[in-house]
């Protein structure tokens, strides 16, 4: 299924739910229906944002925008990692008043009910998401909220057959487990994503192997002023200065470098500047950190 048509889904399923959610854990006064309630807000609003994202990802580049919106997906993907945060912080501060101050009566049936449709509801979604690209980091943010909120609908299955077996703190103790799950996948996020948007190097990628690969190819005795970053998450950008020998032809090496960053490292997209030996001054060589 393609992405934005997974997230169309997604999108209409968990609005719909939303809705009998938040109007059934009103009615009912159960904390684990609107916990998960507040959490599925965060939920649509990400999904609407991955979708204006995935939107924004294909529009091709401009003078002024030479990668495009590329970015536009990890962008995204921080930004409900955020949201993530944000239920997160008022799941937990309602579960712990509520058990500080005693738990309510709250039936068990309806909130049973609704965490069945939910967690079918969440599951179905996911599957949706997972067939369109799960290698598109705006889809795994949108794919873990979905995953978080089924966990929330476990939850409140699970606090509702306790409810039934006369436990009335399991409400508010099903809210703190689910905020416990979204934590660990926001931080997950967010770190994934923030990566990509400060540019450091794509994770796994080891600079000791890349510069000994490099300058194992004939006529290569140094390598200096290297950036890598990663575009989206997939695409890896690499800039660097080769020094050579002179011995070979500056597009002979710049070639052979190129076999062997894609080959072994796959980073396809690289600005290699070829230079002999004694060739960078300071002044050329602005990128470099200041030694200072």
């Amino acid at each position: 299924m393609p992405v934005r048509r997974a997230l169309v889904v997604a999108l209409l399923l968990n609005t719909a739910f939303l809705a009998v959610e938040a109007v059934v854990g009103l009615v009912t006064g159960s904390l684990a229906l609107l916990s998960d309630a507040a959490h599925m807000v965060s939920d649509v609003a990400a999904l609407a944002v991955a979708l204006g994202a995935s939107w924004l990802a294909v529009r091709g580049s401009s003078r002024e925008r030479t990668f495009g919106w590329r970015r536009a997906e990890v962008l995204g993907a921080f930004l409900n990692s955020l949201g993530l945060l944000l239920a997160v912080g008022f799941i937990v501060r309602e579960a712990l008043s509520r058990l500080l101050e005693g738990p309510p009566a709250v039936p068990a049936l309806p909130v049973l009910g609704v965490g069945v449709a939910g967690l079918a509801v969440n599951l179905g979604s996911a599957w949706a998401l997972w067939r369109s690209d799960r290698g598109n980091l705006n889809v795994q943010a949108a794919l873990l909220h979905m995953l978080g909120d089924a966990l929330g609908s476990l939850a409140a299955v699970v606090a509702a057959l306790l409810l039934a077996a006369g436990v009335p703190a399991a409400d508010s103790v099903a809210g703190l487990a689910v905020a416990g799950l979204v934590l660990w996948g926001a931080f997950r996020l967010l770190s994934a994503s923030g990566r990509i948007l400060l540019q450091f190097a794509p994770e796994g990628y080891d600079d000791e192997a890349v510069r000994a690969a490099v300058l194992g190819v004939d006529g290569v005795l140094d390598l200096h002023d290297v950036h890598v970053w990663s575009l989206d998450g997939r695409v890896s950008v690499f800039t660097a200065h080769v020094v050579t020998s002179g011995a070979r032809p500056d597009l002979e090496i710049r070639k052979e470098v190129e076999a062997v960053l894609d080959h072994r490292f796959r980073i396809e997209h690289t600005t290699l500047e070829v230079e002999a030996l004694g060739a960078c001054t300071p002044a050329g060589c602005v990128l470099e950190p200041d030694a200072r």
